[in-house]
């Protein structure tokens, strides 16, 4: 355990332990792969790989394409705030967030979105195609709302729930958050 270097006493045990059971090849950083087996959603399953790039990606501070110990505790506690979150709005407790549910979070979260919004991007994370979101649908889904909306407020420059954007930027702007 010499590879995780004298700064282990800053992790907690118990995701120190989660970090060394995923860390298959023992090198110290976890990929995607290895992560993939550390998420699960609330019915057990494993997040997806796509989902899991995405998630390296964010907390990979020296951008080795791989997570160490120190960022793979950031992103665990970055999960657990957002299992927090998932509970509070799957109010009927079936372990997935339906459209209404969806459209109270998002209000609560301070987003103004139409009904036809809200469906849309139900339709388009909803990966089971049943007309709700699992955990892992709820957080892409989030991260998406999150990104669209900080893109779209670098561009209201009045701050008037307006924008211009060219053909470009939108395109951009859009493959980026696919």
């Amino acid at each position: 355990m010499a590879y995780y270097g004298q700064q282990q006493l800053q992790i907690d045990p118990n995701v120190l332990a989660w970090f060394q059971a995923v860390d298959l090849d023992r090198s110290g950083q976890i990929s995607a792969v290895e992560l993939q087996q550390a998420l699960t959603n609330n019915d057990w399953s494993h997040f997806k790989l796509d989902t899991c790039f995405k998630m390296i990606a964010m907390f990979d501070k020296n951008y080795t394409g791989t997570i160490g110990v120190h960022e793979f505790n950031s992103l665990w506690n970055y999960i657990n705030q957002w299992r927090q979150v998932f509970a509070a709005y799957d109010q009927d407790r079936s372990g997935a967030i339906s459209e209404a549910e969806l459209h109270t979070a998002f209000s609560r979260m301070g987003y103004n979105l139409s009904p036809n919004f809200v469906r849309t991007a139900l339709w388009r994370y909803d990966i089971n195609r049943t007309r709700q979101l699992s955990f892992e649908s709820f957080i892409n889904c989030s991260i998406m709302l999150q990104s669209l909306t900080g893109q779209f407020q670098q561009r209201d420059k009045g701050m008037k729930g307006q924008a211009q954007i060219g053909y470009d930027d939108f395109m951009c702007v859009a493959i980026a958050n696919l």
